[in-house]
């Protein structure tokens, strides 16, 4: 049997060629892979960041609103306050209106 030099070049080349395509291949399928675990990944950290901003925001208006409730009682308070000072301005002219009218 005789050794074919030019049958031996091809195989080895075929094989050369067919290693080199399952390894582009591959280096391909991987590359897909980590693509498609950073899209996920990036996806769930954007599903978090917009959960922790709503929540901040949901945060801020229960802030504000029992911020505008505590106002509310204040006010309240100044206008009992101003309520029972008007009583007493009113009950000193009609005790003293009733003392002047005396003399």
């Amino acid at each position: 049997m005789k050794f074919d030099l030019g049958l031996a070049g091809f195989v080895l080349s075929l094989v050369v060629a067919g290693s080199g395509w399952f390894f582009r291949w591959n280096d391909k399928q991987r590359f897909e892979r980590q693509q498609s675990t950073q899209q996920a990944v990036a996806a769930a950290e954007k599903a978090l960041n917009e959960e922790r901003d709503f929540n901040h925001l949901r945060r801020n208006q229960e802030q504000i609103s029992q911020g505008v409730a505590t106002g509310f009682d204040h006010i309240e308070e100044q206008i009992d306050s101003l309520r029972e000072l008007m009583l007493k301005i009113e009950a000193y002219l009609i005790r003293n209106r009733a003392t002047n009218h005396d003399e």
